[in-house]
C-alpha cells in the first residue's frame, strides 16, 4: 500500500446496519469480485432469504425500500426518515435485538458461543405510542435508488459484507475501539454522551513526522470537536497535525494538499420522532433548542444530507486528479443504531485488555454488521471484501491496523491492545494498477435540503451537542424529555 497511496481519508458515519442501507446492493447476489478467506460467491444481503421479526403474532418482514408512516392530518409518509424513532442502541438493547424475542426477552450476556437469532429488533423497538405501521419501520431497508451515492460508491469501488462494529452497543465505545483499540471496559455512553477516554490513540501511534488532520462540523464541548474532546491524548501530538473545521478539508482536498492521514467528523444528527410519525421533534424547551438534522445518516433524521455530504467528500477528493491517484477513502459506520441486520455477528472477537463489562462480558463478541467502503483508483469496481483470516473478522480496529502498517508501524507493538494487534488489514484489497475512469454520482434534487429547518449552527442557542444527543437517546416521550432537559439545565 505504501507504494500506491499517499493519502488515507477516513469518515465514520452513524447508526446504520449493513442491511438497513446496503442490503439490496446486489439483488441478484453476484458481485463481480469477491475477495477474502471466505470465497462464498453470493453477496450476503437481504436477497439471500426471507427475513422478518415477529411481534404479537405478526411477521414484520425486511423490505426492499422504505415506506415510512402516514402522519397526522394526512401528512404523507417520509420514506427517507426511517425508522421514525431512534431505536435502542445501548448494550442491553443490542443484546435483546440479537438474542431476545417476544417469547424469550433477555438483556443479559448469554453463555459463550450462543448463536444470535437476530429476532429481537422489532420487540426491542416497540414503544407504547407506536402504530403497526411505525413499528414495521425498524425492519425496512433502503433501496439503492433511495441512497444512490452510498450504493453507487459501494458498486463502483469496494464494500465489505462481513465488517462488524467492534462492540455490541452504541457510539462512544465503538468510536473508542476505532481510534484506540479499546473502550476501557465501557459498554455504553454516559448519560449525556459527553465523556473522555484517557488512553492512547491512533494519532499517538503514528511515526513522528506523519502529518494528520481532524476536520469537523460541530463544536462538542469546551471549544473542541467530538474527537479531540472525547479522545484527549490526540492533542499531545498536535505538533504533527491540525484540528480544523470541515471547510479546511475541502480546500486542501481540492488543492491536493491533504495531510497523510485525514479523519472527518460528520455533522451530528439527533432528535425524537414525533408520536404520530409526522416528523422528528425540533423546537424549544425552557428556552433551549433540541433536535438537529445532521449529515451522518443517524435516525430519526433525514438521510438526504448524509448522501450529499458523502458525495461532497468524494467530489473534493477527485477534483485534484494527481492527488486522487494516490488517495484511499475509507467510509465506515460506528454502529447499527438498532436497525435490523440478518447476519449473526458471532463470537471470537479478541479481548483487547483486562477490562470486563456487565455479566462478565469479555468484549469477545462483535457488534452488529455495519457498512465499510474502500474508495480509490486502486480498487476494482464491484469488489466485495471479507477478512483475509478465516478465524478473525474485520471490525473497526482493522482501520487502525491498516493505517499503522501503511505508516511503517507494527500493530503488534503499537501499544493499542490485543484487538488491534490481531486485526486483519485490508490493504491487500488494492489492485496492482490504478483505474483510469472516475465514476461520478448525482444527489437527487432536494436531498441536501431535507430537515433544513432543524439544521443547527454553532450560534444557535442550544445545549452542547453531546448533552442533547444523550437526552434524546434516553427519552421516549416529550414529557420525559422535558424532565431530563430541566435537570440538565439545573445542573448547569
Amino acid at each position: 500500500m505504501r507504494d500506491k497511496i499517499d493519502h488515507v481519508v477516513v469518515v465514520m458515519m452513524e447508526n446504520r446496519s449493513l442491511d438497513s442501507v446496503l442490503g439490496w446492493l446486489y439483488p441478484d447476489g453476484e458481485p463481480p469480485h469477491i475477495v477474502g478467506a471466505d470465497t462464498t460467491s453470493v453477496y450476503q444481503g437481504l436477497q439471500t432469504g426471507d427475513y422478518s421479526n415477529s411481534y404479537d403474532g405478526r411477521a414484520l418482514p425486511a423490505t426492499k425500500g422504505t415506506v415510512g408512516a402516514t402522519g397526522h392530518d394526512g401528512v404523507p409518509p417520509q420514506p427517507l426518515r426511517v425508522p421514525g424513532f431512534d431505536p435502542g442502541e445501548e448494550y442491553e438493547h443490542v443484546t435483546q435485538q440479537l438474542f431476545g424475542s417476544p417469547e424469550h426477552p433477555t438483556k443479559t450476556n448469554p453463555p459463550n458461543g450462543t448463536p444470535a437469532a437476530m429476532a429481537g429488533f422489532a420487540y426491542d423497538y416497540d414503544a407504547f405510542y407506536e402504530t403497526w405501521e411505525q413499528l414495521a419501520q425498524v425492519m425496512e431497508a433502503y433501496s439503492p435508488a433511495q441512497l444512490p451515492v452510498l450504493n453507487g460508491l459501494a458498486r463502483a469501488y469496494a464494500l465489505s459484507d462481513a465488517w462488524f462494529s467492534s462492540v455490541p452497543t452504541q457510539t462512544n465505545p465503538n468510536r473508542a475501539f476505532s481510534l484506540c483499540g479499546t473502550s476501557l471496559g465501557r459498554v455504553n455512553n454516559t448519560w449525556d454522551a459527553v465523556e473522555q477516554f484517557d488512553t492512547k490513540t491512533i494519532w499517538n501511534a503514528l511515526p513522528k513526522g506523519t502529518t494528520w488532520g481532524i476536520y469537523y462540523h460541530d463544536i462538542w464541548k469546551d471549544g473542541q470537536c467530538y474527537t479531540q474532546y472525547t479522545f484527549p491524548r490526540c492533542s499531545d501530538v498536535l505538533a504533527e497535525g491540525e484540528i480544523a473545521p470541515i471547510d479546511t478539508f475541502y480546500t486542501k482536498a481540492r488543492s491536493g494538499g491533504l495531510p497523510r492521514f485525514t479523519y472527518l467528523e460528520p455533522k451530528w444528527g439527533y432528535g425524537m420522532g414525533d408520536k404520530d410519525g409526522s416528523g422528528f421533534l425540533c423546537g424549544e424547551i425552557f428556552g433551549r433548542i433540541y433536535g438537529s438534522q445532521g449529515n451522518d445518516y443517524h435516525p430519526p433524521t433525514w438521510m438526504g444530507p448524509g448522501e450529499a455530504f458523502l458525495n461532497e467528500i468524494y467530489e473534493a477528493l477527485i477534483a485534484n486528479n494527481a492527488a486522487w491517484q494516490r488517495t484511499l477513502l475509507v467510509v465506515m459506520f460506528d454502529e447499527h443504531g438498532g436497525t435490523y441486520d440478518h447476519v449473526d455477528p458471532g463470537w471470537g472477537a479478541v479481548t483487547p485488555d483486562g477490562h470486563r463489562g456487565p455479566d462478565g462480558f469479555a468484549f469477545d463478541r462483535y457488534g452488529v454488521r455495519v457498512p465499510a467502503l474502500l474508495v480509490s483508483p486502486w480498487i476494482a469496481a464491484g469488489t466485495v471484501f471479507r477478512s483475509p483470516k478465516a478465524d478473525v473478522k474485520l471490525d473497526h480496529t482493522s482501520m487502525i491496523s491498516t493505517v499503522l502498517s501503511w505508516c511503517g508501524v507494527d500493530p503488534v507493538t503499537a501499544g493499542l491492545g490485543d484487538r488491534v494487534a490481531a486485526a486483519p488489514p485490508f490493504d491487500w484489497v488494492l489492485s496492482d494498477a490504478p483505474r483510469s475512469d472516475v465514476p461520478t454520482f448525482t444527489v437527487p434534487t432536494g436531498y441536501a435540503e431535507q430537515g433544513k429547518d432543524c439544521w443547527l449552527t454553532q450560534e444557535t442557542g442550544h445545549l452542547p451537542v453531546g448533552v442533547m444527543r444523550g437526552l434524546v437517546s434516553r427519552s421516549t416521550t416529550l414529557e420525559q424529555l422535558e424532565e431530563h432537559m430541566k435537570a440538565a439545565l439545573d445542573d448547569g
